[in-house]
């Protein structure tokens, strides 16, 4: 028999490279003031460690949030290392909701390996969550200095609007998928999940290189417009996406009934095919059936292209956003690379 090779992924944007080189060391530090069975799962999630704590080399994050506050550091002019604390406490909220994240939405492939709920169980995959984002003040506040405080009320900020994202996220799974407004999906969804995170990178590289939050404003507004468009692509992944590049299966979110843009956007479309999709989604999920058979429907109605087109638009404005900063060539061909790559998993063309 043949086997398929797997995709191989995609380069990652060399800041990314850079970026984790900085903040590797940090985050290993951080992780040593954990309890042990803590400080293994978290190994475990960041692709360090295998489930009985022996070190690998294995997919990890993507590191977007931290590489982006490692270029607004950059674009200030001043030494970027001091931007490091932030770099590391971002990417330990980020990986926070992402272990709660697999919990809620009964994930059980992260990363192309079981997820930590499922080698630990939930309650410690919860518990390293919670770690991690205490550390991420912790972090802040002994590391960064006088700026430090500053630094953990932007984080705490951002961190704020994601969890609410979430819980609307779940809120929106038990409403009618015909009476959501588009736009406030994409705004209290999309753009709270995936762009009040990365954003608060663009004011953390600001601050803690001593300039006024106020500069990064207009880099966080690019990185929120990517962020959106980098959350609906998870949308569109999960029914559509390639499990290898993805790094886990596909049509979970079908298979859990999500009210996704994808979903919301054939509902509401007058397509003849949204009729069989709104009666699909009311059957008790063991009478379900082929989620295949969905996914056609859903892109029979419009669903994909509606989703594909707001976020080829919001990409658009965050790359014209960083266009019309005033930042060295280098830093701002990065900060593209960067928000392409985090929406695209493609490199840009230049």
């Amino acid at each position: 028999m043949n086997s398929i090779t797997p995709p191989t992924p995609p380069p990652v944007p060399e800041v990314v490279h850079t970026a984790r080189s900085y903040i590797r060391d940090a985050m290993d530090e951080a992780l040593d003031e954990l309890t042990p069975n803590m400080a293994r799962i978290c190994r475990y999630y960041f692709g360090w460690c295998d489930a009985e704590g022996n070190p690998v080399t294995r997919r990890g994050s993507r590191s977007l949030q931290a590489s982006l506050v490692m270029l607004a550091a950059q674009a200030t002019g001043e030494d970027p290392l001091q931007a490091v604390p932030g770099a590391v406490a971002v990417e330990m909220v980020h990986n926070f909701s992402l272990l709660h994240d697999d919990v809620i939405d009964d994930d059980r492939i992260r990363r192309e390996r079981p997820a930590a709920w499922v080698v630990y169980g939930r309650g410690p995959a919860i518990l390293a969550g919670d770690c991690l984002l205490a550390a991420s003040t912790r972090i802040l506040v002994d590391k960064a200095g006088p700026r430090g405080t500053i630094a953990a009320r932007i984080l705490n900020q951002a961190t704020s609007r994601m969890l609410r994202g979430m819980a609307q996220e779940a809120h929106y799974d038990h409403t009618d998928p015909a009476t959501v407004d588009l736009d406030e999906y994409l705004t209290e969804i999309c753009e709270a999940k995936g762009g009040a995170l990365l954003g608060s990178g663009a004011l953390l590289g600001t601050v803690l290189c001593g300039h006024r939050e106020e500069e990064g404003y207009q880099l966080r507004k690019a990185a929120h417009h990517a962020g959106l468009a980098w959350q609906a692509t998870n949308d569109v992944e999960n029914i559509w996406g390639n499990a290898h590049l993805v790094g886990k299966p596909g049509m979970q979110d079908l298979k859990l009934k999500k009210h996704t843009l994808p979903v919301i956007a054939a509902i509401q479309s007058k397509h003849p095919a949204a009729a069989d999709i709104t009666e699909w989604f009311r059957r008790p999920a063991h009478e379900s059936g082929d989620v295949g058979k969905l996914a056609a429907l859903l892109e029979e109605a419009g669903g994909r292209e509606i989703a594909e087109r707001a976020i080829n638009h919001h990409l658009e404005q965050a790359l014209h956003t960083v266009e019309s900063l005033s930042l060295p060539e280098s830093v701002a061909a990065s900060l593209a690379d960067l928000l392409y790559f985090a929406v695209t998993r493609q490199p840009r063309g230049r």
